[in-house]
């Protein structure tokens, strides 16, 4: 594993040999952007390098295996937690993972500027490693919760940075294109992953799950010694400490933690009315208030400098992907259990509802990708995208008991639709409104507040089901009292609907309270689509340079 010793310092003026005369064709509205330090001439030899073209198969490599070891995990959570007697947390093996990466992704990118981009890709594969190593061989619930958390640090790390190492490698006019087929790579892994993770639980055991994560892990590592070549930053180790902003990592950690731990408990361990949750939601926000502060006053190189929102287009892409996040999050979290309760699937089968989502997607931000390349636009695609996102959203209001198989494939077709127009083109926009020195930042930013608007709605969505479920469940029980015992062990655990036999009217009875619980989930799911729609809405269209940013310095 080593970095390149390309200069990125060098400009026009000084620069000799073919190098001046390319740069003599440079527009001005170019040279005018260079002299602001913002963006350097990109060689038409550059791109096409052997170093450049390695580099990007090696992210193209490691945004597959994220995706597919992303959705074996997703698979195999409740077997685990069966097999360890402790149904009640099983959440927390998948909530471990989401608030680790969620938590540092933040971090990844400053420090990546300041160490190198290859250095910490390497850290965050050791830690998926051991992560993974450390799950396969888990023998209590605890350890796989920890070991789950440390798969998470490398997680986010490793999808973290291959999305800033395509801004690194292409300009914007080019970088649409080639985003998408990472992005790509990462939506069939993920359909891949949901087959292969549920043939494993169903024909071997959990633990294999992970054992294929590890080996993901070893290819990963082989592909960054062997091909990943980026340029060194500048600076001596003691210059790169001095930019390391210490204060606002360990704030920021604090606070998003605590208010992950909030969601993570709120309506499931602990009602959201309680002082544990409560303490953890207002400690939380207060600090990430100093937070705020904090990055605006003290640190040289701050992990989220604030200067940022005041560029609209940054603005929004940073915030829409709060909700983006959210949208897209949720079917694949809802529709399974939907499929399971409501419909007596198998775990395998109420994976596979899903399938046409991220395979439709994997289309989508191919031709998105295209588009934007050949055309320079991407304001259309986020406007395409949100609708088709708000129109799939209100689909989801219409599911019931006998929905047929053909409609809910239809409505994850127009999900992963819009999904794929969005996904890049948001990133992108972001990417555009700033400086190439904060690439990495609005980069990291904008996963950041995916990740967390995904977990914001499972807990809004859970909760309102809940409460609606609580409220069906004693209806039922007063109207059938003779059931009343069997009808509150299936309020508690759903998995029993099937299993306790029940008179038909009871029975069906009981699936209507989930069918409602879930119709009321996709109604809150709503507002989340139209808060989306409405911030891609107003995204200005700014033109895509087709000359590099210096991205690190």
């Amino acid at each position: 594993m080593r970095d390149s010793d390309v200069s990125q310092t060098q400009s026009p003026a000084t620069t000799s040999g073919n190098t001046s005369a390319t740069c003599l064709s440079v527009t001005i509205e170019q040279l005018v952007e260079h002299s602001n330090g913002t963006t350097i001439e990109q060689p038409a030899d550059e791109e096409k390098s052997m170093d450049t073209r390695l580099t990007y198969v090696g992210a193209f490599v490691l945004m597959f295996a994220v995706g597919l070891n992303t959705a074996l995990d997703g698979i195999v959570y409740f077997p685990i937690a069966q097999h360890f007697n402790d149904i009640q947390r099983a959440s927390w093996i998948v909530n471990s993972y989401l608030i680790t990466t969620t938590a540092l992704q933040p971090i990844y990118g400053k420090c990546s500027d300041i160490v190198g981009r290859v250095p910490i890709l390497a850290l965050s594969v050791i830690f998926m490693f051991i992560g993974s190593l450390l799950s396969g061989v888990s023998s209590s619930m605890d350890m796989i919760i920890v070991s789950r958390a440390i798969q998470g640090i490398g997680g986010a790390g490793m999808y973290t940075l291959v999305n800033i190492i395509i801004a690194d490698l292409f300009p914007e006019r080019k970088r649409g294109e080639l985003m998408s087929y990472s992005s790509a790579s990462w939506s069939f892994a993920s359909a891949a992953g949901t087959i292969i993770g549920g043939a494993i639980v169903e024909k071997s055991t959990w633990r294999v799950v992970f054992w294929v994560n590890v080996a993901t892990s070893v290819l990963s590592g082989a592909v960054i010694a062997t091909i990943m070549r980026l340029p060194k930053p500048s600076g001596t180790r003691r210059e790169k400490l001095d930019r390391v902003d210490f204060g606002g990592s360990v704030i920021s950690l604090a606070s998003i933690v605590l208010v992950l731990l909030a969601l993570s408990w709120g309506g499931q361990q602990y009602p959201w009315s309680s002082a544990r949750v409560i303490s953890c939601i207002v400690v939380g926000v207060a600090i990430g208030i100093l937070f705020v502060y904090y990055e605006a006053n003290h640190p040289k190189e701050p992990i989220l400098p604030m200067y940022l929102f005041k560029t609209r287009n940054v603005a929004l892409a940073v915030l829409g992907h709060l909700v983006f996040g959210a949208v897209t999050y949720a079917p694949l979290i809802f529709i399974p259990q939907w499929a399971l309760v409501v419909k007596n699937t198998t775990p395998i089968t109420s994976g596979l509802y899903t399938m046409p989502l991220p395979i439709a997607e994997g289309f989508a931000v191919v031709i998105a990708g295209v588009l934007v390349t050949r055309f320079g636009r991407y304001r259309e695609c986020l406007w395409f995208g949100g609708t088709c996102l708000l129109v799939a959203a209100t689909l989801l209001i219409t599911l019931h008991r006998n929905t047929h198989s053909a409609e809910v494939i239809g409505i994850m077709v127009l999900y992963g639709i819009g999904f794929g127009a969005c996904i890049q083109t948001l990133i992108l926009t972001a990417q555009v409104g700033a400086a190439g020195r904060d690439s990495a930042t609005v980069t990291t930013a904008c996963l950041f507040m995916r990740s967390l608007g995904g977990m914001i709605v499972v807990a809004v969505m859970s909760t309102v089901s809940e409460n609606k479920r609580k409220t069906e469940f004693a209806k039922v029980m007063a109207l059938f009292p003779n059931y009343a015992d069997s009808i509150a062990r299936i309020s508690k655990s759903q998995s029993l609907i099937h299993r306790i036999a029940l008179p038909d009217e009871v029975f069906h009875r009981i699936v209507e309270v989930f069918m409602k619980s879930m119709r009321s989930a996709f109604t809150a799911l709503v507002p989340f689509s139209v808060l989306f729609f409405l911030a891609v809405l107003f995204v200005e269209h700014k033109r895509l340079n087709t000359v590099k940013k210096i991205t690190i310095q």
